[in-house]
């Protein structure tokens, strides 16, 4: 199923998998714009991702005009990737992860080692980041069950 993608379809995509992450509400008429790609050619897109059976589309009137809501199935959209070779990469996503991580921004990171005075088994900048990404790695893991 996958193996039939072709660039156009693994772009759409790739944007509806970062526009769906971020929980808000994905109108056909707003993708044109975000994808770079002309109206007639992402509704051709939609289409055939529906058929695939990667999106739902639900006609809407949006801004007094009919569209449809995409919905799509984030699941199969990642395994479908994956099968043809490409990945979604939020570069954004990404580096908010690293930014935060308190050794980043640390005002004691550069005298900071195991034994010594800032000792990060210690730390309990580090300890409440650790605890956070535990509590967040668990709820979404319970989520999906």
């Amino acid at each position: 199923m996958s193996s039939n993608l072709n660039k156009s379809d693994i772009a759409i995509l790739k944007l509806l998998v970062k526009l769906s992450r971020s929980g808000e509400e994905v109108y056909q008429s707003r993708i044109p714009e975000k994808a770079k790609l002309n109206p007639k050619a992402v509704s051709k897109v939609l289409k055939r991702l529906e058929k695939l059976g990667f999106i739902e589309r639900a006609p809407v009137i949006y801004n007094k005009r009919k569209t449809y809501i995409i919905r799509l199935n984030v699941e199969a959209a990642l395994k479908a990737l994956s099968e043809v070779g490409e990945s979604y990469v939020d570069v954004e996503e990404i580096m908010e992860e690293i930014l935060a991580i308190p050794c980043i921004t640390c005002p004691h990171s550069e005298r900071c080692y195991e034994g010594g005075f800032y000792d990060p088994v210690f730390c309990p900048l580090l300890l409440k980041y650790v605890e956070d990404k535990l509590t967040t790695h668990t709820q979404s893991e319970n989520r999906y069950k």
